[in-house]
């Protein structure tokens, strides 16, 4: 159903499925530069949420910031080719997609458990 790619972004990047909805509302809106307070509007989230997705997106090389706005800004074609595979996945499989994401080890537990991992000299 989800390609290893797909899954692989999702699990890697996404964090939420409202930061999927977020990443793919600036998809949708490349060209417009978002204020965080117009996506707290748009997507009745809340500023941490928001800002907090956001900051993710960075980090991912999806999104860009500018003068205090926000838009899509894939670092590479290939990620904006992955990012259009989860956008029609999503579309054809959101209960899917849902659980990719409900189902992906939190960032946090993981770290916590590498750092208890026996490393072999």
């Amino acid at each position: 159903m989800l390609s290893d790619e797909v899954l692989r972004f999702l699990r890697t990047w996404i964090a939420s499925v409202w930061a999927l909805e977020l990443l793919l509302l600036l998809r949708r809106e490349r060209q417009r530069a978002w204020r965080v307070e117009d996506l707290i509007r748009e997507l009745r989230g809340s500023i941490g949420i928001v800002t907090t997705a956001l900051i993710e997106l960075q980090s991912a090389g999806l999104a860009a910031e500018a003068e205090g706005a926000f838009r899509y800004h894939p670092a590479t074609p290939e990620l904006d080719g992955t990012v259009a595979e989860v956008a029609k996945a999503y579309a054809e499989y959101p209960y899917a997609v849902s659980q990719a994401i409900f189902t992906a080890p939190s960032h946090k537990i993981q770290l916590f458990a590498e750092a208890f991992r026996i490393k072999k000299e």
